[in-house]
Protein backbone atom coordinates (compact mmCIF):
# COMPACT_ATOMS: atom_id res chain seq x y z
CA UNK A 1 0.00 0.00 0.00
CA UNK A 2 1.30 3.15 -0.83
CA UNK A 3 2.03 5.85 2.38
CA UNK A 4 0.56 9.49 2.15
CA UNK A 5 3.44 11.74 1.32
CA UNK A 6 4.82 13.68 4.48
CA UNK A 7 4.01 17.16 3.10
CA UNK A 8 1.38 18.67 0.32
CA UNK A 9 2.84 20.09 -2.17
CA UNK A 10 1.01 23.20 -1.61
CA UNK A 11 2.99 23.54 1.97
CA UNK A 12 6.04 23.28 -0.31
CA UNK A 13 5.88 26.15 -3.00
CA UNK A 14 8.57 28.45 -3.26
CA UNK A 15 10.79 26.26 -0.36
CA UNK A 16 13.69 24.20 -1.64
CA UNK A 17 16.72 22.76 -1.12
CA UNK A 18 19.85 23.99 -3.89
CA UNK A 19 20.10 20.52 -5.60
CA UNK A 20 18.46 16.90 -5.43
CA UNK A 21 20.79 14.51 -3.69
CA UNK A 22 21.41 11.04 -5.60
CA UNK A 23 19.46 8.51 -4.31
CA UNK A 24 22.61 5.93 -4.27
CA UNK A 25 24.71 8.62 -2.66
CA UNK A 26 25.78 7.83 0.86
CA UNK A 27 23.66 9.09 3.66
CA UNK A 28 25.99 11.77 5.51
CA UNK A 29 25.50 12.40 9.26
CA UNK A 30 27.06 16.16 9.25
CA UNK A 31 29.56 14.88 12.59
CA UNK A 32 32.86 15.62 12.24
CA UNK A 33 34.04 12.57 14.21
CA UNK A 34 37.46 12.06 13.24
CA UNK A 35 38.33 16.15 12.87
CA UNK A 36 37.35 16.40 16.53
CA UNK A 37 39.32 13.13 18.02
CA UNK A 38 42.24 15.10 15.84
CA UNK A 39 42.11 17.91 17.42
CA UNK A 40 41.11 17.58 21.37
CA UNK A 41 42.10 13.83 21.40
CA UNK A 42 44.00 12.41 24.04
CA UNK A 43 45.24 9.04 25.69
CA UNK A 44 41.41 7.76 27.28
CA UNK A 45 43.21 5.09 29.63
CA UNK A 46 41.27 2.08 31.10
CA UNK A 47 37.75 2.00 30.56
CA UNK A 48 35.24 0.21 32.55
CA UNK A 49 31.82 -0.18 30.72
CA UNK A 50 29.25 1.04 33.31
CA UNK A 51 25.71 -1.03 33.96
CA UNK A 52 23.34 -0.87 31.58
CA UNK A 53 20.14 0.95 32.29
CA UNK A 54 16.85 -1.08 32.78
CA UNK A 55 15.23 -1.04 29.43
CA UNK A 56 11.82 0.80 29.17
CA UNK A 57 9.27 -2.09 27.85
CA UNK A 58 6.24 -0.81 28.91
CA UNK A 59 4.83 1.80 27.14
CA UNK A 60 1.02 1.76 28.84
CA UNK A 61 -0.39 5.18 30.37
CA UNK A 62 1.79 7.02 28.89
CA UNK A 63 1.09 11.11 29.73
CA UNK A 64 2.44 14.72 28.70
CA UNK A 65 3.93 16.38 31.69
CA UNK A 66 1.18 19.23 30.51
CA UNK A 67 -2.24 20.25 32.02
CA UNK A 68 -4.54 18.92 29.07
CA UNK A 69 -6.48 21.81 29.70
CA UNK A 70 -4.04 24.37 29.35
CA UNK A 71 -4.35 25.63 25.54
CA UNK A 72 -0.84 26.50 26.06
CA UNK A 73 0.39 23.12 27.03
CA UNK A 74 2.48 25.22 29.00
CA UNK A 75 1.71 24.18 32.64
CA UNK A 76 3.07 21.42 34.05
CA UNK A 77 0.78 19.28 36.37
CA UNK A 78 2.42 17.78 39.63
CA UNK A 79 0.62 14.91 39.01
CA UNK A 80 1.20 14.17 35.79
CA UNK A 81 5.09 14.46 36.36
CA UNK A 82 4.89 12.20 39.17
CA UNK A 83 3.33 9.56 37.04
CA UNK A 84 6.43 9.72 34.49
CA UNK A 85 8.66 10.20 36.69
CA UNK A 86 9.96 6.59 37.42
CA UNK A 87 9.68 6.36 33.57
CA UNK A 88 11.36 9.19 32.49
CA UNK A 89 13.99 8.63 34.60
CA UNK A 90 15.19 5.47 33.03
CA UNK A 91 14.17 7.28 29.63
CA UNK A 92 16.89 10.00 30.74
CA UNK A 93 19.43 8.12 32.56
CA UNK A 94 20.00 5.87 28.98
CA UNK A 95 20.36 8.30 26.83
CA UNK A 96 22.19 10.36 29.23
CA UNK A 97 24.62 7.21 29.81
CA UNK A 98 25.05 6.70 26.16
CA UNK A 99 26.70 10.06 25.64
CA UNK A 100 28.89 9.83 28.09
CA UNK A 101 29.90 7.19 26.23
CA UNK A 102 30.28 8.90 23.14
CA UNK A 103 32.18 12.11 24.19
CA UNK A 104 34.67 9.49 25.60
CA UNK A 105 34.54 7.69 22.30
CA UNK A 106 35.05 10.99 20.41
CA UNK A 107 38.13 12.38 22.54
CA UNK A 108 39.85 8.96 22.55
CA UNK A 109 43.21 9.26 20.52
CA UNK A 110 44.12 6.60 19.63
CA UNK A 111 40.64 5.44 19.26
CA UNK A 112 39.82 3.10 22.22
CA UNK A 113 37.86 0.25 20.22
CA UNK A 114 35.78 -0.50 24.24
CA UNK A 115 33.59 3.03 23.97
CA UNK A 116 32.26 1.27 20.93
CA UNK A 117 31.93 -2.33 22.12
CA UNK A 118 30.62 -0.79 25.25
CA UNK A 119 28.03 1.81 23.77
CA UNK A 120 26.60 -1.13 21.62
CA UNK A 121 26.12 -3.25 24.84
CA UNK A 122 23.71 -0.62 26.19
CA UNK A 123 21.91 -0.43 22.45
CA UNK A 124 21.49 -4.15 22.37
CA UNK A 125 20.61 -4.65 25.52
CA UNK A 126 17.24 -2.66 24.80
CA UNK A 127 17.07 -3.75 21.29
CA UNK A 128 16.57 -7.38 22.19
CA UNK A 129 13.52 -6.61 25.00
CA UNK A 130 12.15 -4.78 22.14
CA UNK A 131 11.89 -1.33 24.57
CA UNK A 132 9.79 1.32 23.72
CA UNK A 133 6.99 -1.00 21.80
CA UNK A 134 5.23 -2.92 24.13
CA UNK A 135 1.37 -1.31 24.80
CA UNK A 136 2.11 1.97 23.12
CA UNK A 137 -1.02 1.56 21.13
CA UNK A 138 -3.16 1.39 23.76
CA UNK A 139 -2.97 4.83 25.13
CA UNK A 140 -5.13 7.24 24.21
CA UNK A 141 -4.47 9.71 20.96
CA UNK A 142 -2.18 11.87 22.81
CA UNK A 143 -0.32 9.11 24.54
CA UNK A 144 0.12 6.96 21.82
CA UNK A 145 1.52 10.17 19.87
CA UNK A 146 3.44 10.63 23.13
CA UNK A 147 5.24 7.41 22.65
CA UNK A 148 6.12 8.12 19.08
CA UNK A 149 7.59 10.67 20.08
CA UNK A 150 9.21 9.23 23.25
CA UNK A 151 10.63 6.61 20.38
CA UNK A 152 11.78 9.77 18.01
CA UNK A 153 13.59 11.47 21.11
CA UNK A 154 15.54 8.22 22.40
CA UNK A 155 16.35 7.15 18.58
CA UNK A 156 18.25 10.75 18.14
CA UNK A 157 20.42 10.18 20.98
CA UNK A 158 20.82 6.42 20.29
CA UNK A 159 21.22 7.52 16.54
CA UNK A 160 24.40 10.31 17.46
CA UNK A 161 25.81 7.93 19.80
CA UNK A 162 26.10 5.37 16.95
CA UNK A 163 27.37 7.84 15.03
CA UNK A 164 29.92 8.81 17.22
CA UNK A 165 31.39 5.65 18.42
CA UNK A 166 31.92 4.50 14.81
CA UNK A 167 33.87 2.24 13.31
CA UNK A 168 32.04 -0.30 15.28
CA UNK A 169 33.08 -3.71 15.95
CA UNK A 170 30.66 -6.45 13.64
CA UNK A 171 28.99 -8.86 15.36
CA UNK A 172 25.38 -9.46 17.20
CA UNK A 173 25.05 -6.28 19.33
CA UNK A 174 25.68 -4.80 16.49
CA UNK A 175 23.04 -6.13 14.15
CA UNK A 176 20.66 -6.12 17.00
CA UNK A 177 21.08 -2.38 17.51
CA UNK A 178 20.89 -1.66 13.91
CA UNK A 179 17.37 -3.82 13.68
CA UNK A 180 15.89 -1.75 16.50
CA UNK A 181 17.04 1.43 15.21
CA UNK A 182 15.38 0.90 11.92
CA UNK A 183 12.30 0.07 13.83
CA UNK A 184 12.36 3.13 15.40
CA UNK A 185 12.72 5.12 12.75
CA UNK A 186 9.97 3.33 10.66
CA UNK A 187 7.54 3.93 13.56
CA UNK A 188 8.45 7.39 13.38
CA UNK A 189 7.78 8.21 9.69
CA UNK A 190 4.83 5.80 10.00
CA UNK A 191 3.51 8.77 12.43
CA UNK A 192 4.61 11.48 9.83
CA UNK A 193 3.00 9.90 7.07
CA UNK A 194 -0.37 9.32 8.20
CA UNK A 195 -3.27 12.07 7.82
CA UNK A 196 -3.28 13.02 11.65
CA UNK A 197 -3.18 16.02 13.88
CA UNK A 198 0.29 15.73 14.75
CA UNK A 199 1.74 15.25 11.17
CA UNK A 200 -0.49 18.32 10.06
CA UNK A 201 0.72 20.22 13.12
CA UNK A 202 3.80 19.68 12.56
CA UNK A 203 6.02 22.25 15.01
CA UNK A 204 8.57 20.91 17.36
CA UNK A 205 7.94 17.21 17.62
CA UNK A 206 7.95 16.80 13.75
CA UNK A 207 11.54 18.49 13.71
CA UNK A 208 12.98 16.24 16.47
CA UNK A 209 11.17 13.05 14.49
CA UNK A 210 13.02 14.28 10.97
CA UNK A 211 16.24 14.84 12.95
CA UNK A 212 16.20 11.52 14.77
CA UNK A 213 15.12 9.50 11.24
CA UNK A 214 18.21 11.73 9.12
CA UNK A 215 20.96 10.53 12.10
CA UNK A 216 18.96 6.95 12.07
CA UNK A 217 19.52 6.99 8.12
CA UNK A 218 22.85 8.05 8.88
CA UNK A 219 23.51 4.91 11.04
CA UNK A 220 21.83 2.61 8.45
CA UNK A 221 22.77 4.19 5.22
CA UNK A 222 18.90 4.33 4.03
CA UNK A 223 18.48 7.15 1.52
CA UNK A 224 14.66 7.06 2.31
CA UNK A 225 15.18 8.12 6.17
CA UNK A 226 17.49 10.85 4.77
CA UNK A 227 14.42 12.47 2.46
CA UNK A 228 11.95 12.15 5.03
CA UNK A 229 14.52 14.33 7.63
CA UNK A 230 14.47 17.15 4.55
CA UNK A 231 11.31 17.05 4.23
CA UNK A 232 10.88 17.55 7.55
CA UNK A 233 13.61 20.51 7.32
CA UNK A 234 11.44 21.66 4.42
CA UNK A 235 7.99 21.74 7.10
CA UNK A 236 10.58 23.77 9.82
CA UNK A 237 11.37 26.44 7.25
CA UNK A 238 7.91 26.97 6.23
CA UNK A 239 6.88 27.41 10.00
CA UNK A 240 9.11 30.93 10.36
CA UNK A 241 6.81 33.95 10.42
CA UNK A 242 8.03 37.39 8.80
CA UNK A 243 9.87 38.14 12.47
CA UNK A 244 11.99 35.07 12.39
CA UNK A 245 9.62 33.58 14.98
CA UNK A 246 8.60 29.89 15.05
CA UNK A 247 4.98 30.46 14.29
CA UNK A 248 3.72 27.21 16.33
CA UNK A 249 5.91 27.85 19.26
CA UNK A 250 4.66 31.22 19.77
CA UNK A 251 1.52 29.45 21.03
CA UNK A 252 2.96 28.03 24.11
CA UNK A 253 2.72 30.94 26.55
CA UNK A 254 5.72 32.05 29.00
CA UNK A 255 7.40 28.63 27.69
CA UNK A 256 6.74 30.16 24.02
CA UNK A 257 10.89 30.55 23.99
CA UNK A 258 11.76 27.41 25.40
CA UNK A 259 10.18 26.03 22.66
CA UNK A 260 12.12 28.40 20.08
CA UNK A 261 15.53 27.13 21.30
CA UNK A 262 13.84 23.22 21.49
CA UNK A 263 12.75 23.78 17.78
CA UNK A 264 15.59 25.67 16.68
CA UNK A 265 18.17 23.27 18.23
CA UNK A 266 16.60 20.31 16.01
CA UNK A 267 16.22 22.53 12.61
CA UNK A 268 19.86 23.90 12.94
CA UNK A 269 21.34 20.13 13.28
CA UNK A 270 18.82 19.48 10.20
CA UNK A 271 20.69 22.20 8.15
CA UNK A 272 24.22 20.78 9.06
CA UNK A 273 22.92 17.41 7.85
CA UNK A 274 21.08 18.99 4.42
CA UNK A 275 24.52 20.84 3.81
CA UNK A 276 26.44 17.42 4.85
CA UNK A 277 24.13 15.53 2.06
CA UNK A 278 24.57 18.67 -1.22
CA UNK A 279 21.25 20.01 0.11
CA UNK A 280 22.14 23.97 0.65
CA UNK A 281 19.06 25.71 1.41
CA UNK A 282 17.85 28.09 -1.55
CA UNK A 283 17.90 32.10 -1.02
CA UNK A 284 14.54 32.13 0.47
CA UNK A 285 14.87 29.43 2.73
CA UNK A 286 17.82 30.53 3.69
CA UNK A 287 16.74 34.42 4.29
CA UNK A 288 13.68 32.62 6.60
CA UNK A 289 16.42 30.41 8.25
CA UNK A 290 19.00 33.54 9.25
CA UNK A 291 15.54 35.55 10.48
CA UNK A 292 15.05 32.31 12.58
CA UNK A 293 18.66 32.27 14.08
CA UNK A 294 18.68 36.21 14.45
CA UNK A 295 15.34 36.36 16.38
CA UNK A 296 16.18 33.46 19.15
CA UNK A 297 18.71 35.35 19.86
CA UNK A 298 17.41 38.85 19.88
CA UNK A 299 14.79 37.65 22.14
CA UNK A 300 17.16 35.57 24.44
CA UNK A 301 18.39 38.70 25.97
CA UNK A 302 15.13 40.79 25.16
CA UNK A 303 11.82 39.08 24.64
CA UNK A 304 9.54 41.47 23.98
CA UNK A 305 8.24 40.33 20.97
CA UNK A 306 8.11 36.99 22.14
CA UNK A 307 6.04 38.26 24.70
CA UNK A 308 3.62 40.12 22.17
CA UNK A 309 3.25 37.25 20.06
CA UNK A 310 2.76 34.35 22.88
CA UNK A 311 0.67 36.16 25.28
CA UNK A 312 2.53 35.80 28.36
CA UNK A 313 6.05 37.00 29.52
CA UNK A 314 8.28 33.62 28.46
CA UNK A 315 10.68 32.11 30.69
CA UNK A 316 14.13 33.32 30.68
CA UNK A 317 16.40 31.14 28.34
CA UNK A 318 19.79 32.84 28.66
CA UNK A 319 21.13 29.29 29.76
CA UNK A 320 23.21 26.62 28.14
CA UNK A 321 20.43 23.68 27.72
CA UNK A 322 18.86 26.73 25.84
CA UNK A 323 21.20 27.97 23.69
CA UNK A 324 22.63 24.51 22.76
CA UNK A 325 21.59 25.40 19.14
CA UNK A 326 24.49 28.02 18.68
CA UNK A 327 27.36 25.98 18.00
CA UNK A 328 26.12 23.74 15.84
CA UNK A 329 25.09 26.16 13.43
CA UNK A 330 28.40 28.83 14.31
CA UNK A 331 30.39 27.28 11.50
CA UNK A 332 27.31 27.75 8.69
CA UNK A 333 27.01 31.40 10.00
CA UNK A 334 30.44 32.22 10.04
CA UNK A 335 30.84 31.24 6.38
CA UNK A 336 27.55 32.73 5.21
CA UNK A 337 26.59 36.10 7.60
CA UNK A 338 29.65 36.86 9.37
CA UNK A 339 27.78 39.65 11.60
CA UNK A 340 25.15 36.97 12.41
CA UNK A 341 27.98 34.48 13.68
CA UNK A 342 29.58 37.43 16.01
CA UNK A 343 26.68 37.98 17.62
CA UNK A 344 25.93 34.26 18.18
CA UNK A 345 29.66 34.05 19.49
CA UNK A 346 28.85 36.91 22.20
CA UNK A 347 25.34 35.58 23.29
CA UNK A 348 26.89 32.18 23.84
CA UNK A 349 30.14 33.73 25.75
CA UNK A 350 27.68 35.71 27.47
CA UNK A 351 25.80 32.72 29.11
CA UNK A 352 28.69 30.59 29.60
CA UNK A 353 26.95 27.94 27.11
CA UNK A 354 29.63 26.14 25.80
CA UNK A 355 30.11 23.45 24.83
CA UNK A 356 26.61 23.03 23.87
CA UNK A 357 26.04 19.73 25.48
CA UNK A 358 22.06 17.44 24.69
CA UNK A 359 21.51 13.48 25.21
CA UNK A 360 19.15 13.63 21.78
CA UNK A 361 22.62 14.91 20.31
CA UNK A 362 24.44 11.93 21.53
CA UNK A 363 26.34 14.26 24.31
CA UNK A 364 28.97 17.12 23.36
CA UNK A 365 27.66 18.61 19.69
CA UNK A 366 30.11 21.26 19.82
CA UNK A 367 32.57 18.14 19.52
CA UNK A 368 31.58 17.30 16.14
CA UNK A 369 29.66 19.84 14.76
CA UNK A 370 31.75 22.95 15.44
CA UNK A 371 35.52 21.40 16.99
CA UNK A 372 37.49 23.84 15.43
CA UNK A 373 35.86 26.58 18.19
CA UNK A 374 35.93 23.54 20.64
CA UNK A 375 39.74 23.57 20.19
CA UNK A 376 41.58 25.92 23.00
Amino acid sequence: MMRPPLIPLALLAGLALAAPTAAGSPVASGFEVERARALLGRPSGAFACPPVVEPVVDMAGLQSRYDPKDPTQSRVSPAREQHEAARGGRLMAFVTGLARIADQAVLSRPRNPDHAACALRWIAAWAREDALFANAAANDEVGRHQAVMTQAWQLSGVAATMLKVAPRPPGPDEAASRAWIGKLARSVMDEYRADNQWSRHGANHLYWAGLAVGLAGAVLQEPEMRAFALDALHRGIADIDAAGALRHEMARGPRAMVYQHFASLALVVLVRYAEANGQGLDPQSEAAFVRMLAFTAAETRDPGRAQERSGARPLPTMNRASLAWIDPILPWAAARHPALADTLRTLITDAAARPSWHAYLGGNASLVLNPEGSAP
